[in-house]
């Protein structure tokens, strides 16, 4: 299941955020919405931990990501998917469209502990 990816340039932070992810099948019909959780985020994308992998080959997700007082909504694409402990799957997701706002509280998120 797991695919050879480049390492991400974007520093990583381990965080646990509540997560739910909506996948279309190539006709465009949703064909999993689910919730999950983060594993780490970085400033171009995030690992999430879910229950099963998505169904279809289409790579383009919806996420839509809590952070403290704050819900993003974010485009991605699904850039690699892997086995996880506990027969959870990790979904590495690329963001392909993001607010420059949300962009932003990403950013002060992650340097919060500098």
């Amino acid at each position: 299941m797991s695919n050879k990816h480049p390492r991400s340039r974007h520093k990583r932070l381990e965080t646990l955020n509540l997560v739910s992810l909506s996948h279309k099948d190539p006709d465009g019909r949703v064909d999993l919405e689910i919730v999950g959780r983060s594993l780490d985020l970085s400033e171009g994308g995030i690992l999430l931990e879910c229950s099963q992998p998505v169904p279809s080959e289409n790579k383009e997700v919806e996420v839509i990501l809590g952070i403290r007082d704050h819900v993003i909504q974010i485009t991605g694409e699904i850039v690699h998917m892997r086995e996880l402990d506990d027969e959870m799957v990790g979904l590495g997701i690329a963001f392909r469209d993001i607010s420059a706002e949300d962009a932003r509280i990403i950013t002060e998120f992650m340097n919060e502990d500098e």
